[in-house]
């Protein structure tokens, strides 16, 4: 399934890492560079959720498409199950033959099932989307992602990732390493998201 494009609408409130956790990892003992190692941790995140094709810590997705497909494959898995972040909304646009500006409106949950391990928005049991008008993103899917509100249950390997990423940019500050043999920087990063990466990413 191809979609047009996705948004983060609500990003997380926290970190995977802390900066605390950071600073042991980096044996840093001042506060001089607390911001910056917070903006490290932030990039670094970003990094791995883009290469792992998933979402670290609640936060809330978009994805836009031209046309109800089969079924929705929602990317950036896994789905929030914690009560608070389970709310799916799919708007679609109004085939409103001759109008100006069509109108858009809200399926009602009732005519779409969740299927939040496999990250899926099926129809109803023998239904069907509805009728729409097919143009540039006149489907849109909003949903709540990560393993949890904070960084307690985001995989171990993810977070050592994290810190490993981290520390390489605080003590690396260039895009080269001058008189030294090139090398792939994110090499070992890699390694250890591999195992949690999105298969349809691999």
């Amino acid at each position: 399934m191809m979609y047009r494009s996705l948004t983060r609408d609500t990003e997380p409130v926290v970190e995977p890492v802390s900066v605390a956790d950071a600073k042991q990892h980096l044996r840093v003992d001042s506060e001089t560079d607390d911001l910056y190692i917070q903006g490290l941790i932030t990039a670094a995140r970003e990094w791995c959720e883009v290469y792992t094709g998933r979402a670290f810590v609640h936060q809330k997705l978009t994805m836009r498409l031209d046309t109800f497909p089969l079924e929705f494959r929602l990317p950036r898995p896994p789905m929030a199950t914690a009560a608070a972040y389970t709310g799916t909304t799919v708007t679609y646009t109004l085939n409103d033959a001759g109008t100006a500006t069509p109108s858009t409106t809200t399926l009602a949950a009732s005519e779409y099932r969740v299927d939040r391990p496999a990250g899926v928005i099926r129809t109803i049991y023998a239904g069907t989307w509805p009728s729409h008008l097919i143009d540039q993103n006149s489907i849109a899917v909003t949903w709540w992602a990560g393993y949890g509100e904070d960084g307690t249950k985001v995989p171990k390997q993810i977070r050592a990732a994290i810190l490993m990423l981290v520390g390489h940019w605080y003590e690396i500050r260039g895009a080269v390493l001058t008189g030294t043999v090139s090398k792939e920087v994110e090499f070992g990063v890699k390694a250890l998201l591999d195992s949690c990466r999105n298969a349809e990413y691999r």
